[in-house]
This record gives structure tokens, sequence and C-alpha cells, in this order.
């Protein structure tokens, strides 16, 4: 049986959108020699000083660390594609006049302008370029794929599926040749679902494709690069990759919350006592509302908010998920809620070193029981320092049963294989975003 299909060399998706991006990058230093040359001729003129073509050369370094963050986020979802180009190309810039300022260089902010923007739309180019001519191709071997990633990315119906092309096997068997390979929409490989019941043909067929060197994804695999989720084991906890922590960034993330924390002191510690005064006057009860969770490592923590429900009387209320529109919430907490400021007080535990800016949400200990012992893979979460924010909240929002916390769980497992600080930097984006719309909220 001819078991060839036009496919592009070995390799991920992600390991050919990282080639993508490596290549333009390369080609889009024109930018910076198109931005040389004006600033050469604004000289000239006489409408710029020499410091214009001086800067545009520094700004190498902010556009080699955009290159950089586009190049290691190539991983993420293609739908995500869009925010973390802003994200990765805005930073960089951002900083440069801190930079020049620690190096009590002169600059010229016309040159750094200029520089963001010609670099800016040439990275844009790029992505709409990468989206039009990279997109995921795949060959179903297994009739099941398409609906066995219906079922793994959930509702609305295939939700995902538009950003890849599926075609079935059988258009690739020999009574329908195979266009040559190195067409121009080549195929990333092939996509196989695991549960499919052992057949010698298939195994056959399955290593004929290896011998030609064929990728081979699993379904779960393409779930994930889909969906920005890892898809959790159907049985056993054994059947989970290797999970570590990063410790060179987790020593880097706990400078940078410490530090951020403090620098922002004047700004958030008297907008909790106003809102708290505003607790106060709203309804009977303490100002703040203290809780124990489980942080890093399983070990417990008393976190801090700004009370935004009704208080209890003790030994009436029991742990459970709050509901849309919960009749415990007040009327100012509804409001809390929604912008987030009830979360105020968690910058004292990230201070401590209870949580961090980012990461997973503590659960209380409770719940943690109840999860860790129907869902093998729940106390993976644990890994790394809870959040305030994390990818679960800006792509999910609040899990208010089992069902919502296995699907959160997921994004928290999918965050703990690829946390870095252009990950963190997409998250904290999309967090602000969210705040001014109060997604999630309840």
């Amino acid at each position: 049986m001819n078991t060839s299909i036009p496919h592009r060399e070995l390799g991920s998706s992600t390991a050919h959108r990282q080639g993508a991006v490596l290549r333009w990058a390369l080609g889009g230093t024109v930018t910076l020699l198109a931005s040389y040359l004006i600033g050469l001729e604004l000289q000239r003129r006489g409408w710029a000083t020499y410091q214009f073509p001086q800067t545009v050369l520094w700004c190498l370094i902010p556009y080699a660390v955009t290159a950089h963050w586009l190049y290691s986020g190539a991983y993420l979802p293609q739908f995500e594609g869009r925010s973390f180009l802003i994200v990765a190309t805005a930073v960089p810039y951002l900083a440069t006049p801190l930079g020049f300022a620690l190096l009590q260089r002169p600059y010229s902010r016309g040159a750094v302008l200029l520089s963001y923007l010609l670099s800016a739309a040439w990275f844009l180019a790029g992505h709409w370029r990468q989206r039009r001519l990279h997109a995921l191709r795949l060959a179903c071997l297994d009739a099941s794929v398409p609906s066995r990633l219906r079922e793994l990315l959930g509702t609305p119906a295939g939700a995902g599926l538009r950003h890849i092309a599926l075609r079935p096997w059988a258009e690739f068997t020999a009574s329908s040749p195979a266009a040559r390979p190195g067409a121009d929409a080549p195929w990333a490989g092939v996509v196989l679902d695991t549960r499919t019941p052992p057949d010698e043909a298939r195994e056959r067929q399955i290593c004929a494709l290896r011998l030609q060197h064929v990728r081979l994804y699993s379904v779960e695999t393409v779930a994930e690069l889909l969906s920005g989720r890892k898809m959790l084991p159907a049985a056993s906890v054994h059947d989970l990759w290797a999970l570590d922590g990063h410790p060179a960034y987790d020593s880097v993330k706990r400078l940078l919350d410490a530090a951020l924390v403090i620098a922002t002191l004047p700004l958030w510690l008297p907008l909790c006592l106003l809102v708290g005064l505003g607790v106060k006057l709203d309804s009977p009860g303490p100002m703040l509302f203290s809780q124990m969770r489980v942080g890093r490592n399983g070990r417990p923590f008393r976190l801090w908010k700004l009370r935004s429900m009704r208080t209890a009387t003790p030994g009436t209320e029991s742990a459970r998920f709050a509901s849309v529109d919960d009749e415990r919430v007040t009327r100012l907490g509804r409001f809390i809620r929604r912008m987030r400021l009830d979360e105020l007080p968690q910058l004292w535990n990230v201070l401590r070193g209870d949580m961090s800016l980012i990461g997973p949400r503590p659960e209380q200990a409770q719940f943690v029981e109840a999860f860790a012992a129907r869902i093998p893979a729940y106390p993976y979460r644990h890994l790394v320092r809870p959040g305030l924010t994390g990818w679960a909240q800006v792509q999910q929002g609040y899990a208010g049963s089992e069902e919502e916390t296995s699907v959160k769980l997921s994004y928290d497992l999918y965050y703990l294989e690829h946390y870095s600080l252009s990950l963190d930097l997409l998250i904290a984006y999309k967090t602000v975003r969210i705040v001014l719309t109060g997604f999630g909220a309840r």
C-alpha cells in the first residue's frame, strides 16, 4: 500500500513555527537598517541630532529580545498569536528608555518610536504570513480523530478546529495519489487516535510512516496545540509526562514579584484601605477575610482578601463554590469582585512568598483533598507558587464545579510545562484586559 503523503521535514509543528519566526526575524533586520538610513538623512537635513542614528543601533537589543520571545512562544495556540505579538513587541521597546537612563546615555525618543513601529509592522506581517502559509495540516489515520478532537476541545463544537486542516487517510492511498513532496501546502504529518484497538495492518502503516520520517501526532497533542490546555490522562497518573520546575526562572520570578509589589506599594496600599473602608460601611463584619489555602509543594498558608460576602454564622457555612448571582455577595462585593479589587491584600501574600503574581490560583484544602482523590493529576499544580492570576483564569475564568475544575487543571498543567517570562507577560496583558471587562467574576 502506498503510504506516501506530501510532508515537510521531520519536526513538530512548534519547531516549524520557531524556524519560521527565526527566518522572519533575521530578515527583519532590514527594518533597523531602514531606520538607520532614515536617521542619517534626517541628521543630514538638520532635522535630527547625531543621537538619532546611534539610538537606532542600540535598538538592536529590544529587537533581539522581541525575536527571542516570539521564538520561545511558538508553542502557544494560534488564537493567542496576535495578543502575544502585542506583548512581545511592545514591552522590550517600552523598557528601552529605562535602559538608557540606567546607562546615563542620551538617546532619541523618536528613533525608539520609529524602530518600534517598523519592527512591530514587520512582525505583524510575519504573523499573518505564518497563519496563511503554515497552518497545521494533518492526515487522519483513524476515522475517529475528528470526533475525538471535538470531544477533547469541548464546546463550542470543535472550537479550535478552524485553525487546522484535516484530511482522511484514504485520500493518501494508492487510489487517490498524493501531491508531490515540497508542494505549496506541505502536510505536517499524521494524527493517530491512541484509543484505537491494535490492528496488524494499522501497525504496518505506522511503521511505514516512521521509515519515511513522517511526523506522528497523538490526538491529545493536537488538542493541546489548538487549545492551550494539557489533556488530562484518562486513567492513571503514571501516564503523565515527567514534570519539573524551572529553578533559575523561579528565583528570577520571586525577585521580580517582590520588586513589583514594593515598587507599587504607594498605589495599592491606599487603594486597599479605601476599598476596605467601603466594605465596613456597606455591610456589618470585618474588613478582611482570610482562609487557609494550599500553596507550593502542598504547604498550607493563610490567604487574605477584602470581604465581599456577608459574614456567616460560625459553624453554619461549609466550603462551596461561588455561583453566578451568589446571594452571599454584598452590593459593594459584587463590584469589587468584578474589578478584582478584593484580591488586593494578596499582594501581602506575594511579598511573604506564599504566592506569586502569576501562577495557578490557590485552592481550599477541602477542595484539594477531594479533587486529588478523584483527579489523579491534581497535585501537580502545586509544583509552583500559586498566583494572583494565571493561565487558567485568563482562558477559562472561574471554575464552579468539579467538571470545570478538571478543565481548569488542564490549563494549569499546560502552564507548568511552559511557564516563562514571555508567557507570564502574556497572562499579565490578558489579565488587565479581563479586569476591564469583568470576565469570569462571580
